[in-house]
């Protein structure tokens, strides 16, 4: 059978049971038509980058299926219809990755060092560095090399100089 992946958004006013209610009608589709769903994944509410149809936030749910096209195509009609449902794409895949997903994965580094700056955490942090404080004394000592290179005799004479 073929393999997809599948993520949908659905209304920020919905509470988390019933997005997760919502995952397991959608489940129920699938497998009732034939095939299955081997991984169900709730992102959680993320900020969208655009409103869609006047919402800013959406609950974002990814599933790997593994289904025949009719299962598929009644599992899509029925998200069309569902009017708690902004968004969906489902993409067919060779093959279906078991682990957790590029978004699972941020939230469980992010869990575990215990603050949220986001994926990318790796960068070190500015401790000072950057201040207004340090620019400024790197201004005055670039202002004072060119004042010392025009003393030595290889240098060419300034603007404004009668010699």
């Amino acid at each position: 059978m073929p393999l997809y992946e599948s993520t949908l958004i659905a209304r920020h006013d919905m509470s988390t049971q019933q997005v997760e209610g919502l995952a397991e009608t959608f489940s129920t589709i699938i497998t009732d038509n034939g095939g299955s769903v081997t991984k169900t994944e709730s992102w959680g509410l993320k900020t969208l980058a655009y409103r869609v149809k006047k919402n800013r936030k959406g609950h974002f749910v990814f599933f790997n299926i593994d289904a025949p096209p009719p299962a598929l195509q009644e599992y899509e009609r029925n998200l069309r219809l569902n009017e708690d449902i902004l968004r969906y794409l489902t993409v067919r895949v060779d093959e279906l990755d078991p682990e957790p997903s590029i978004m699972m994965q941020a939230r469980a580094s992010r869990d575990d060092r215990g603050h949220g700056r986001g994926p990318r955490d790796d960068r070190p942090q500015r401790d000072g560095e950057g201040t207004g404080k340090a620019k400024a004394a790197e201004a005055t000592t670039d202002k004072a090399a060119p004042a010392e290179a025009a003393t030595d005799d290889t240098a060419a004479p300034a603007k404004g100089d009668d010699s």
